[in-house]
């Protein structure tokens, strides 16, 4: 969100701080938040994180007063995701990585059950995991971790080739990547990457990142003609695409 000009009329007021916290009430409920002052930055961000803290990136000069005008603006949005940080935090908490614990994987829960080699009972609703020693929380998290990216290869590749016949344009390579912040990535010689946690989607969500990479390959942005072309392939991409925008914090280990 950009701020040019905004000093003029707020008294020409600057900040210099580098970091602060600040609290802030509006109607939607108040929060504490904090403003990171970035000499680079030209525009305002607001990001709420896994943890529940507020961050504003804001240059030095922009006014304290023009910040909190902007998150009164944007309260709700803020007081959302600071319940979706909520919701994650006791998500993760109830996890044990004990036998019969729930995992996710193509959108379907199994029970997690420990063995000799990994295999997938679909009819039994249960995965038995691969163990090498014993079944601590950190050993069971590198083991499924290891599990979802083999899966992720073979499933991801056999959809990107499968849409592919569709598309008409061919990937250079398909990879899978360990992304923080994004499902897919394509560049510009042609190679694109999917993160390994898409696996835990359903297929129609699956699909739908498939389809946006793809689309990537000969729209090198976000305009009007590329998402005109995801339609075009993927008429209910909106649904998949909220999907990904409510759940995709919950598809982690």
């Amino acid at each position: 969100m950009s701020w040019p000009g905004v000093w003029r009329g707020a008294g020409r007021v600057f900040s210099h701080e580098m970091r602060v916290t600040h609290y802030i009430d509006t109607p939607e409920g108040g929060f504490s938040y904090v403003i990171e002052r970035r000499p680079r930055r030209r525009t305002v961000g607001i990001q709420v994180c896994p943890d529940g803290k507020v961050l504003v990136a804001a240059h030095p000069l922009v006014p304290h007063l023009y910040v909190k005008r902007l998150l009164r603006a944007k309260a709700a949005w803020v007081n959302r995701k600071l319940a979706d940080a909520v919701l994650l935090h006791h998500h993760k908490a109830s996890r044990s990585y004990a036998q019969g614990d729930v995992i996710t994987y193509l959108g379907r829960e199994y029970n997690l059950n420990f063995a000799t080699r990994s295999r997938l009972d679909e009819a039994g609703g249960e995965l038995h995991l691969g163990m090498r020693g014993k079944p601590e929380r950190d050993a069971v998290i590198a083991a499924l971790t290891r599990w979802y990216k083999q899966q992720a290869r073979l499933v991801l590749t056999e959809r990107a080739d499968l849409l592919t016949k569709k598309f008409g344009q061919q990937p250079t390579l398909i990879g899978i990547k360990s992304y923080r912040s994004r499902w897919g990535s394509c560049h510009s010689d042609g190679r694109i990457y999917f993160n390994w946690r898409l696996v835990m989607a359903p297929q129609n969500v699956i699909d739908y990142v498939v389809v946006h990479e793809l689309c990537h390959l000969m729209h090198h942005n976000h305009s009007r003609d590329f998402w005109d072309q995801v339609a075009k392939l993927f008429p209910d991409y909106k649904e998949q695409r909220r999907w990904l925008r409510r759940q995709g914090p919950f598809l982690d280990l």
